[in-house]
């Protein structure tokens, strides 16, 4: 009778484990690094963006901007010539 039990090496896996994946892919340190330093820069630009206000005349365009944008939307959307849009569409004609 075997007394002496050995069990196998659970393998680490190198998407969750920085050490590992270093040591399979030694830019990875340095990919996960300017990553966060990225994301550190757009959380900083997002954040002064929202702190400064935008002006009426500014808000004024985008708002004009948004119902020009959605009234092309509404007239592309019409396909009264095309029966084959009529599935997707959700029109019965």
């Amino acid at each position: 009778m075997k007394k002496d039990v050995k069990r196998g090496v659970i393998m680490k896996n190198p998407s969750n484990n920085l050490n590992l994946m270093v040591k399979l892919n030694p830019y990875a340190k340095t990919s996960k690094r300017m990553s966060l330093l990225a994301e550190a820069q757009r959380v900083k630009a997002k954040k002064e963006k929202k702190s400064k206000p935008i002006s009426k005349e500014e808000a004024m365009k985008i708002r004009s901007a948004g119902k020009s944008w959605y009234k092309t939307m509404i007239s592309d959307s019409d396909y009264p010539e095309f029966d084959n849009f009529s599935k997707w569409l959700g029109s019965s004609q």
